[in-house]
């Protein structure tokens, strides 16, 4: 009932109120006792005095201020049940074929042997593998048979790949673990499963750390995805100098280590000097692979070992030995004109005779003739700057902020 007809009925109670009991005025009510028949005068009076309203329509006054209509309160909430959404979880299809065709091998009319493993498979299933379709298609004798033997060449395949790899036609989503990628990478290869393979590719993108990098970065060369090379060579290029590790130096090949030392990309920290007294340590370890110490240790076991071997090089530097000649490559690339400006860094680099005299006797005219020609010459320098001889001979050095803008 609306606010107008409460007014309404307020004020006739009013007025009865102040009636006379008993005068017989037409149209006086008279009220009636609690518990009487109230429903029937369209009016309850409980001995609570509140107003409600009943489903009879009848009205209760006890708080004659206050007013709430339960029916629409009701209607409302009914409403907003039938309105809001419930969700119960059902067993997906996908879930089902997995389960049933796959794990149980219900209705399999092809057994697949690898491994010393067999799986009971479905041929409408295999021929989402590129492998397998070119078997069923053509007129390969393995069309026509019921039990296929699979040769696995690569050594990186096991049984437990294998599974994932098959289990990946059945099934929507394939959950692959970052120690597992590599292996599954290979089998989805061998099978050309291009859904595996490019899932597999955004795991090791996800999950490229100091103990993973090396490892991805060679697989990814073995199976050509050059995004996960390019990756893992940017994260190298970025945190090799600042995430240096044992296990990290033993696993990075010359190749890698070449491309990394001779890029301009390479966050350099902090000045060249450290970029040479890394590549000591990690010459050290390609030597001595079996060596199991600390970081903190290395650099001086280094010194010691390239040391102790200065005597049998009969005055040959390290990289004019056989030994030392693997790393030729590499050790070119350093900047070493910014190494020997430094007074302790040059005695450093003649005391260890790794990098031939020749080398440091070219670097110092160079830099010898350059200072001169500055003090002393009207040159004003380059008219014209090639970028990439730029980048080739720009000093590298960089520094650590504790905070932004510092």
């Amino acid at each position: 009932m609306g606010s107008l007809s409460s007014r309404v009925l307020r004020q006739l109670g009013r007025a009865r109120a102040q009636q006379e009991p008993g005068s017989g005025a037409v149209g006086s009510a008279q009220r009636p006792e609690p518990g009487g028949n109230a429903a029937g005068h369209g009016f309850c009076y409980c001995p609570d005095s509140c107003k409600r309203k009943r489903s009879s329509g009848a009205y209760c006054y006890c708080r004659p201020d206050s007013e709430t209509d339960e029916d629409e309160e009701e209607g409302d909430e009914q409403q907003r049940l039938l309105n809001s959404p419930r969700r119960k979880k059902l067993k997906s299809t996908s879930k089902y074929i997995y389960q049933t065709l796959f794990l149980n091998g219900e209705n399999s009319d092809i057994k697949i042997c690898a491994l010393g493993e067999e799986w009971s498979l479905h041929k409408i299933y295999l021929c989402q593998s590129g492998y397998f379709s070119s078997m069923f298609s053509g007129s390969w004798k393995e069309s026509s048979m019921n039990t296929i033997e699979l040769e696995i060449p690569d050594q990186n395949i096991d049984v437990e790949a294998l599974q994932v790899a098959f289990g990946s036609l059945y099934r929507d989503d394939v959950l692959i673990k970052p120690s597992r990628v590599i292996a599954i990478l290979a089998a989805a290869c061998m099978l050309q499963l291009d859904g595996l393979i490019q899932q597999c590719g955004e795991t090791m993108k996800e999950t490229i750390n100091v103990k993973t990098v090396c490892g991805y970065y060679t697989s990814a060369g073995t199976y050509g995805l050059d995004s996960v090379k390019k990756k893992c060579l940017e994260w190298l290029l970025n945190n090799l100098m600042t995430h240096q590790n044992v296990e990290l130096f033993k696993e990075l090949s010359i190749n890698v280590m070449k491309q990394l030392i001779g890029s301009s990309n390479l966050f350099v920290m902090q000045v060249e000097m450290d970029v040479y007294t890394a590549l000591k340590k990690w010459m050290f370890l390609q030597l001595v692979p079996s060596w199991n110490g600390s970081l903190k240790q290395l650099l001086s076991e280094a010194d010691v070992w390239f040391s102790k071997r200065r005597k049998d090089f009969e005055g040959m530097t390290f990289l004019e030995t056989e030994q030392g000649k693997p790393f030729v490559s590499v050790v070119r690339h350093l900047r070493l004109q910014y190494i020997i400006s430094d007074l302790a860094s040059a005695r450093i680099i003649e005391q260890d005779s790794l990098i031939p005299s020749d080398w440091l006797s070219s670097v110092y005219k160079q830099q010898w003739l350059a200072m001169l020609r500055a003090e002393q010459d009207s040159e004003v320098g380059p008219q014209e700057i090639n970028k990439e001889e730029l980048e080739g001979n720009s000093m590298r050095c960089g520094r650590k902020l504790a905070k932004d803008g510092e």
